[in-house]
């Protein structure tokens, strides 16, 4: 996390990429080979990433193609090349999704037009038996990865219909 007063990322040694402010924590299985980009990206950071893998897991089994990022510190994160940044939210990505338990600070940013967020404001500093009573699931994660599918998919076929 960004330490209060530090507004610079470290300085990153090879191999240390939570000094980067975010990284590619699982990558996606199966994705079409062609696929310039995963189906859909999950942006957690701290106790809200475990919900992350097991909504991959769950979204992996129907087909969708699905990263998890770690990202500790956004703003760190947007320090970084635009190479980096690229590598690891793709720009070709149909959805990104923030999971957080907490306030979402920096990461809206980062998710497009066809972005969501699965996670509970209210629970910034909760532990981590709240967060299944309080609705940040795996299952959220996945219904809310798949709305934003759903969204990209709409736009595209409205773009392809000359809609704004």
């Amino acid at each position: 996390m960004n330490p209060v007063g530090t507004t610079a990322a470290p300085a990153a040694p090879a191999g240390d990429a939570a000094a980067r402010g975010g990284y590619i924590l699982a990558e996606a299985l199966d994705a079409d080979p062609g696929a310039a980009a995963p189906d859909v990206v999950l942006v957690a950071a701290g106790g809200e990433v475990p919900a992350a893998l097991d909504a991959r897991r769950i979204l992996q089994r129907e087909g969708i193609a699905t990263r998890v990022v770690s990202m500790p510190c956004a703003a760190w994160f947007r320090q970084q090349s635009r190479a980096y940044r690229d590598t690891v939210l793709p720009p070709g990505a149909p959805a990104t999704v923030s999971v957080g338990a907490g306030a979402e600070v920096g990461r809206y940013q980062l998710l497009g037009e066809a972005g969501g967020t699965a996670g509970n404001t209210a629970l910034a500093y909760c532990d981590r038996g709240l967060f299944d009573h309080a609705g940040l699931t795996a299952e959220r994660v996945a219904a809310t990865a798949r709305a934003a599918l759903a969204r990209a998919a709409g736009a595209v076929r409205a773009g392809e219909r000359g809609r704004p």
